[in-house]
């Protein structure tokens, strides 16, 4: 009895870091320098953007992403203006090389005076480099199914700087993001674009 005991308690040892990689937390933060354009002018801000994300190896439940973009340029309006988003999405491929994520996703949007819930699509990806602890990634949110729209989509390559750690990896991220807000009763499409840096860390 004491034998199968301590095989079992052995054998569930050593698949303790195979279950990890099934099941993590992502968090991360971005600073980012955006020209916005409206009404036919055009100025720059600096904006904060984060996110967390989690991941779990539990078939047909989806992963979850709550994301949150200020895009607020007060040269515009007194007034804030951002998108949060809540997304649920399926890992649809990860072979080590290639990792595709699609899913669906709630977006709050607020522009200048004027909100709206809307309802879009997700798709993301990220390419590694074999043999180097970088990896390039991309991240559509688009689509709408009412006359209020919005959509954010990046690029932009990573590095982690412990890519072997079981217990935290921290990564630096850089990239090309674009944003637009087109809310049904505004005149004006809201657009936003510009580089953005950041880190992200994985546990």
């Amino acid at each position: 009895m004491k034998k199968q005991v301590l095989a079992a308690a052995i054998a569930a040892t050593m698949s303790m870091p195979a279950m990890a990689d099934f099941l993590g937390v992502y968090a991360g933060l971005d600073y980012s320098t955006n020209e916005t354009t409206l009404d036919n002018d055009s100025d720059r801000s600096n904006n904060i953007s984060g996110y967390v994300a989690f991941e779990h190896f539990i078939p047909l439940i989806p992963n979850i992403k709550i994301k949150y973009n200020d895009l607020t340029n007060h040269h515009f309006d007194e007034d804030n203006s951002s998108t949060t988003n809540g997304i649920l999405y399926y890992e649809i491929l990860d072979n080590g090389l290639v990792e595709l994520d699609l899913g669906a996703v709630y977006t709050d949007a607020e522009g200048y005076n004027e909100s709206a819930s809307i309802v879009q699509a997700y798709g993301a990806a990220k390419v590694h480099v074999p043999g180097v602890s970088m990896h390039a990634f991309a991240e559509v949110i688009g689509g709408s199914v009412t006359d209020d729209d919005a959509l954010s989509a990046e690029i932009g390559l990573a590095y982690t700087f412990n890519p072997d750690s079981s217990l935290l990896n921290i990564a630096v991220r850089t990239g090309y993001r674009v944003q637009e807000l087109d809310l049904d009763h505004t005149a004006n499409k809201q657009e936003i674009d510009g580089l953005f840096a950041g880190v992200e860390v994985h546990f």
